[in-house]
């Protein structure tokens, strides 16, 4: 599952504009997809290193939000999605999705 998630979070993040920011998705026992924002094309793997802003999430919950079936909002606001750093950057994220 991490691997299908890694691939659809690549293939998101292409061709898009570098963030300028480092980011982390979180999904705990099950490991992490980092993506390193300050290139273009930005770098994706599943390294655990420090983010300025890192989701923690279920796997099954941020599938859910790549394939349009829960919203970035409705996650965090239902708990399903927590934000550790800037939210800001948190909702320049979410707009890649």
């Amino acid at each position: 599952m991490l691997d299908s998630l890694t691939d659809k979070v690549r293939a998101i993040v292409a061709d898009k504009q570098a963030l300028g920011f480092d980011v982390m998705f979180d999904f705990g026992d099950v490991g992490v997809i980092h993506v390193a924002g300050d290139s273009a094309p930005m770098r994706i793997s599943n390294d655990k290193k420090d983010a300025a802003t890192v989701f923690i999430v279920s796997p099954d919950d941020f599938g859910d939000m790549m394939t349009g079936e829960l919203q970035p909002m409705m996650a965090y606001m239902s708990g399903k999605l927590k934000v550790e750093g800037d939210l800001s950057r948190a909702m320049q994220v979410a707009s890649m999705f």
